[in-house]
C-alpha cells in the first residue's frame, strides 16, 4: 500500500476543491472551525482519504483523532446500514434503547471506574458540560479548577473551563463563574523552569506546592471546590504528557480536601493511547470521565462515566439531549468498540506508535529544530523550535503545508502553534506510517531549504 499511496494527481487544492471552498464561504460562518487544510474529502478507506479531485492522502489527523476505526470499515458500515433500515431514532430520555444499553454496558466494563453509571451526549463539548453539572450537583460546591492549555470544547460551559487560546473567549463574557486555572506540569516547557524529564518528582512537587500554598491558600477555598478537571494527556496544547506519578500524587492532595478528579478523555480515550483510557497509564481512578470523538468512529456520541453515587442522584431529565445515543449512532459505537477489541487495535496503537516515536527521535538527532518528541500510542507530538529553543510556529506551518502538497494530512497545533500532531486512525499500518514519516522528513528538508512559501492555518 505504501508504494501506491499517497497519490497526488493534481496539486492540492485542486479545481473542484477550490470551487467548493468558495461555495462554503458564501453560506457557512467562519465560526464553524479552524480550516487546517484546503482539503475536501470525498471518500476514505482505512487510514487514507480521497478528495474531490481524486488525490489520495495518508491521514495523520483522523478528523481530530475521532475516526478511530478509519474510514468505511466494513463492519461499521454494515451495522449502521442495518440499524437505520430498522429504526433511526428513539429518544432515550423518554424511552429505552437496546443499542444504547449495550454500548453503556461495554463502556462501563472497560472504564477505570468501579460501579459506574453513564450519561450520553453528542460531542466532547456537551460531555464536559455534563461533567461540570454532575460535579457541582453531587458535591453542592461551586468552584472548579482547570488547567492552562486545556481545550474542552465550544459550548458555553466547555469554553468557560478551557484555557487553550484566549481568543476562544473574546466577546463571550460573562462566562460561567467560579473557575480557576493552574499551569499544567509540562516536562519540556513549564513555568517553573524545571526539566521534567530529568527531575519528574521536582516538577510534581513544584505543582503541588503551587496548588496548595497559592491557589488553596489565597485564591479559592478548597472546601468549596467541587472538582479539578484534567486531560490525562493535554491534546490541543501539543500532546503534553505529564510525569508518570503526577496524577497519583495530585489525587492524594485532592482527597485530603474532598475534591473530585474528572478526566477529560474525549481525545485520549477509546484506544487512542494504546489503552482504553489514558487514565490507566497514570494509575489513577477518576471520579468522573468524559469520552467522545473515537467512541463511534467520529459519528457523534459522547458522554460521562462516573462513580454510581455521584451519578444516581441527578435530577430526572437534567441531562436529557434528544439525539443522544440514538440507535444509529449507538450501532456505530457498538461496531467501533467491537472492531477495536477484535482487531487488536490497542496493540496496533502501541506497536505503530512506538515505531513512529522511535523514527521521530532518529529525526530529532539529525534536525536540531525538533526540540521534543512525546506521546502515548497513536497520540504523538513533535515540537518544532528555533535555535534558542523558543517555539517556531512559522517553520511548523511550512512543514505541514509541504507535507499536504506531498499527500500527507499532518496538522500543526499546540499552545504556541509549533507542534506537529500525529493522531492517525487506529487501523494505520506500520508500512503506511513509515511512508507518512518519509513525507514529513521530506517536507522538513524543503521547509529548511526555503522552498516552501505557504503554511497551514492553525488555532490563534
Amino acid at each position: 500500500m505504501s508504494s501506491e499511496h499517497p497519490r497526488i494527481i493534481v496539486t492540492p487544492p485542486g479545481p473542484k476543491a477550490r470551487k467548493l471552498i468558495e461555495r462554503e464561504k458564501r453560506v457557512i460562518s467562519p465560526g464553524l472551525g479552524v480550516k487546517l487544510f484546503p482539503v475536501v474529502p470525498e471518500r476514505g478507506y482505512g487510514a487514507l482519504i480521497e478528495d474531490v479531485d481524486g488525490n489520495v492522502f495518508i491521514d495523520f489527523l483522523a478528523g481530530a483523532a475521532a475516526a478511530s476505526t478509519g474510514y468505511a470499515h466494513p463492519r461499521l458500515v454494515r451495522e449502521v446500514q442495518e440499524q437505520v433500515s430498522r429504526i433511526q431514532h428513539s429518544m432515550i430520555g423518554y424511552t429505552y434503547s437496546r443499542r444504547a444499553i449495550e454500548v453503556a454496558e461495554m463502556l462501563a466494563e472497560k472504564a477505570p471506574i468501579e460501579n459506574s453509571l453513564i450519561l450520553f451526549g453528542l460531542s466532547g463539548s456537551d460531555a464536559m458540560d455534563l461533567t461540570m453539572q454532575t460535579a457541582r450537583f453531587a458535591t453542592k460546591k461551586p468552584w472548579i479548577i482547570s488547567f492552562i492549555g486545556a481545550y474542552h470544547g465550544q459550548t458555553y460551559g466547555a469554553t468557560s473551563i478551557a484555557a487553550f487560546q484566549s481568543s476562544q473567549k473574546r466577546r463571550l463574557s460573562p462566562l460561567i463563574p467560579n473557575v480557576v486555572w493552574v499551569p499544567y506540569p509540562n516536562p519540556y516547557r513549564n513555568v517553573w523552569g524545571v526539566d521534567g524529564y530529568e527531575e519528574p518528582d521536582e516538577l510534581i512537587n513544584r505543582f503541588l506546592d503551587y496548588l496548595e500554598s497559592y491557589i488553596f491558600a489565597h485564591v479559592v477555598p478548597p472546601d468549596e471546590t467541587a472538582v479539578l478537571i484534567a486531560e490525562p494527556i493535554q491534546g490541543d496544547a501539543g500532546i503534553v504528557v505529564p510525569p508518570e506519578n503526577f496524577f497519583i500524587e495530585l489525587r492524594k492532595l485532592l482527597d485530603e480536601h474532598g475534591i473530585l478528579l474528572a478526566m477529560d478523555e474525549v481525545q485520549t480515550g477509546i484506544g487512542r493511547t494504546g489503552k482504553w483510557f489514558a487514565s490507566e497509564w497514570f494509575g489513577v481512578e477518576p471520579d468522573l470521565l468524559a469520552f467522545g470523538k473515537g467512541v463511534a468512529s467520529g459519528m457523534g456520541l459522547s458522554g460521562v462515566i462516573g462513580r454510581g453515587e455521584l451519578m444516581e442522584g441527578l435530577t430526572s431529565g437534567s441531562a436529557l439531549l434528544t439525539p443522544a445515543a440514538n440507535p444509529v449512532i449507538s450501532a456505530a459505537a457498538y461496531a467501533t468498540l467491537r472492531i477495536i477489541e477484535e482487531e487488536r487495535l490497542l496493540e496496533n496503537a502501541l506497536e505503530v506508535g512506538t515505531f513512529i516515536q522511535k523514527r521521530l527521535r532518529e529525526m530529532q538527532e539529525d534536525y536540531d529544530v525538533i526540540g521534543d518528541v512525546r506521546g502515548r500510542g497513536l497520540m504523538i507530538g513533535a515540537e518544532i523550535v528555533k535555535p534558542d529553543g523558543k517555539p517556531d510556529p512559522e517553520l511548523t506551518g511550512k512543514i505541514c503545508w509541504r507535507a499536504f502538497e506531498l499527500g500527507l494530512i499532518l496538522p500543526s497545533y499546540g499552545m504556541f502553534g509549533n507542534v506537529v500532531r500525529i493522531t492517525p486512525p487506529l487501523v494505520i499500518t506500520r508500512e503506511l506510517a513509515e511512508r507518512g514519516l518519509e513525507i514529513m522528513e521530506e517536507a522538513l528538508k524543503d521547509a529548511l531549504a526555503g522552498k516552501v512559501t505557504h503554511r497551514v492555518v492553525t488555532w490563534h
